[in-house]
């Protein structure tokens, strides 16, 4: 008998055997980013992804692209997937050509120094050269929020709050608010963005970047700014949610965030935030906290100077123990793990939750014993919601 001849190897799958659905199916998970560095790979991509889409443009139009727009002939209007509008100061010529005709300029300087309705020519303009209907991304967050080493004052958020909102208008007026998947922004006190929320029914991720005026009243900060940040945050369906916190009034007020469709919240901010997370599909909360200044970084009140060193978890910024019976989904607190412990009544939780944050306070290199971490670091009373919006408890 002849010997079987073995047969080749079969060649492991890759991303490229799969069938196009699927791989169609697959990028409509990646993010904008993560599309474009696929698209640098190799040629079949490339001509999957940017050569079907444009995949990321700013406004207002660089002075690159207007160029580009002159010196051809026609242009392919390809569906855009990210908008970015970063309000750069960087200074640039608009006759490239003729660099004296003209005074360097910005994208800052002509958001902030136009008015309104300049402002809504100049977007219906622009936005008629591109094609919104696959619009997946929305970037508002400018590139800086200081000016000369000091935060960006009320006159100009005003005007990149103008800007942002009119953008918004003609992206609605276009019918892809819809689309987007994800939205980055940022608001002050008067929180612009609340008129917007029910026309965003897709979107995966929000970012909220909050930049207050500073000082603001008590009548401000509890009957403007607080009730429309927790109608922000109650009316988005995103599963994820980043709150990152620019710089805000210190009040000692409780926020209260209700929810029924984040399952990730990510929370950038002083540890004086105070939110209280009503969340019932909630799953892990992440909270970034300064840490650069060693022996000052927290900033929790009534901290004693001399332990500032090490933040409070559970504490700073989110309060811990309004996640029970309120976030029953929740599996992870700013990495220590609470799923696995059982619902009892709220001091016997309390009391094994206290185990698992002090035994990681330890492993953060903290020294003092149980009984007097417990006494300026856990709380181990049952919080108290404020009955309405912006009560001082």
């Amino acid at each position: 008998k002849d010997a079987k001849v073995p047969s080749p190897p079969v060649a492991p799958p890759t991303l490229l055997t799969l069938p196009h659905c699927a791989i169609s199916r697959l990028l409509l998970c990646l993010d904008v980013d993560s599309l474009e560095r696929l698209s640098a790979t190799c040629s079949y991509f490339d001509q999957m992804i940017a050569g079907k889409f444009l995949l990321t443009m700013s406004l207002p139009f660089p002075v690159g692209f207007i160029k580009e727009l002159m010196d051809g002939d026609s242009f392919d209007k390809k569906p855009l997937l990210k908008l970015r509008c970063r309000k750069t100061r960087d200074e640039y010529n608009t006759f490239l050509d003729i660099p004296d005709y003209s005074e360097p300029s910005s994208f800052h300087k002509i958001i902030t120094s136009i008015s309104v309705e300049m402002m809504d020519y100049l977007l219906s303009s622009q936005m008629s050269l591109l094609s919104l209907h696959k619009l997946r991304e929305l970037d508002l967050v400018p590139d800086s929020v200081k000016q000369e080493d000091r935060l960006l004052g009320q006159r100009i958020m005003t005007s990149y709050s103008n800007f942002d909102c009119s953008l918004l208008h003609h992206i609605y007026r276009l019918g892809s608010l819809r689309c987007l998947t994800r939205l980055d922004v940022l608001v002050d006190q008067h929180m612009f963005l609340e008129q917007f929320m029910a026309e965003f029914p897709n979107l995966l991720e929000l970012g909220l970047n909050i930049l207050t005026r500073p000082g603001l009243s008590k009548h401000v900060y509890l009957h403007e700014y607080l009730p429309r940040l927790e109608a922000i945050v109650a009316a988005s369906k995103a599963p994820v949610l980043k709150v990152t916190v620019v710089a805000e009034t210190r009040r000692q007020v409780n926020k209260v965030f209700r929810n029924n469709y984040v399952k990730k919240l990510v929370l950038t901010g002083p540890c004086t935030f105070n939110v209280f997370p009503v969340m019932e599909q909630l799953q892990e909360v992440v909270v970034n906290l300064e840490t650069s200044l060693l022996d000052n970084n927290c900033t929790y009140w009534k901290s004693r100077s001399d332990d500032r060193g090490l933040h409070r978890a559970g504490l700073c910024c989110v309060n811990f123990g309004a996640v029970y019976e309120n976030c029953p989904n929740l599996e992870r607190f700013m990495g220590v793990e609470v799923g696995t412990v059982r619902r009892w009544t709220f001091n016997k939780w309390n009391i094994r939750m206290k185990k698992k944050f002090y035994d990681d306070y330890l492993q953060q290199g903290g020294a003092k014993e149980m009984k007097a971490w417990a006494k300026t670091r856990w709380d181990s009373r049952r919080p108290v919601f404020p009955e309405n919006i912006g009560v001082v408890n």
